[in-house]
């Protein structure tokens, strides 16, 4: 192993690409078990250094298992006291009741919502199998919180952030919304799309014809940490569903979902959903592919938007009733839970909802 942790570790050694040796050491020693592929591998080369590495593993559903696999059953939740803890600034709309669907807020998923008939009626609009899991979840409570707010209608102009495959776009042409989707550009050289691939990826038959999607949905390779300034106040709504977990950083994070304002016009919607940490409002997940938000960073946006004229709408951080809600998820194979294990933390989905100054 070319390098260690120790009196020995240099800061000079820390600007090194890890060696295969100390990659594979560390699964071993953390997971019990072998790397499955040199690629896997190789991700984990481009950490700075062995500590962050560690830290990587112990963010993870195999570490936990590892170390604790004399546990049996399925972990419980016990929801903290500081979701409970009524905010000191009144810029921070605070609720505590049993979230629905039916009168979205913001909110984290929860049991009970699979089963408002809102969910069903937006999974079969979409053509969504109706799973119980925290991304059909995700994109529910974004098309439930638009409609709410009446930004599902014709004419309306709509951006959407990080899509990937989603149903969304096609789901708001067939209402009538020219959409803009985006995501980040493909620069390995590898990879090799051809024109117009992206934006075809999102388009599902089932949901509206072929010449209404290419009429109503467009698509651009767009940086979330480098919204462009051609952007600006274009656009009725905007959305992102699971793509603020991967902007880098909390700082990352929390920064975009304010710049994410600057693309509306005035009045105009953001809704986005993240993986908000439901343990501990001080340690949490800080990682390039993982930044788990806490309560406290969105009471320091909800201040920070305010300054500028801009309003957070209201934040429930009920948990929910149902017996799912007190049960964590550990491995990723297993039945889905609205909560998940992410090392010693717990985290869940969570959908916030933004106003531009009008």
């Amino acid at each position: 192993m070319d390098q260690q942790a120790g009196p020995g570790y240099s800061a000079e050694a820390a600007q090194q690409k890890l060696s295969p040796d100390a990659v594979a050491w560390a699964f071993r020693l953390l997971i019990g078990r072998e790397p499955f592929s040199a690629e896997e591998v190789e991700a984990h080369r481009n950490l700075p250094d062995l500590a962050t590495l560690r830290r990587a593993f112990s963010n993870t559903w195999e570490f936990y298992d590892f170390f604790d696999a004399a546990v049996e059953g399925v972990p419980a939740y016990g929801m903290p006291l500081f979701l409970m803890r009524p905010p000191a600034d009144p810029a921070f709309p605070y609720r505590f009741e049993p979230p629905s669907l039916e009168n979205p807020v913001g909110q984290m998923c929860t049991a009970a919502q699979f089963d408002d008939p809102v969910f069903a009626e937006i999974a079969e609009a979409m053509g969504m199998a109706p799973g119980r899991t925290r991304r059909s979840w995700e994109q529910a409570w974004i098309v439930s919180l638009l409609a709410t707010h009446g930004m599902i209608a014709a004419g309306k102009q709509a951006i959407g952030f990080g899509v990937g495959r989603e149903r969304i776009p096609s789901l708001l042409a067939s209402r009538g919304v020219r959409v803009l989707a985006s995501d980040l550009p493909h620069e390995a050289e590898d990879v090799q799309l051809p024109p117009g691939a992206q934006q075809m990826a999102l388009f599902h038959p089932e949901i509206l014809h072929l010449e209404d999607f290419e009429a109503m949905v467009g698509y651009r390779d767009i940086d979330m940490n480098h919204l462009p300034a051609d952007l600006d106040g274009q656009f009725d709504f905007c959305w992102s569903a699971s793509a603020v977990d991967r902007t880098g950083s909390l700082a990352a994070a929390s920064a975009f979902l304010e710049e994410s304002l600057r693309v509306l016009k005035p009045g105009g919607i953001a809704a986005h959903t993240f993986s908000l940490n439901i343990t501990s409002d001080v340690a949490t997940v800080d990682h390039p592919t993982l930044a788990a938000l806490r309560r406290r960073d969105l009471e320091a946006l909800a201040a920070q938007i305010q300054t500028q004229g801009h309003e957070m709408l209201p934040v429930n951080l009920h948990p929910g009733l149902e017996p799912q809600d007190a049960e964590v998820a550990t491995n990723p194979a297993g039945p889905p839970r609205p909560k998940h294990r992410h090392g010693a933390l717990v985290l869940t989905s969570f959908g916030l909802a933004l106003r531009k100054a009008a």
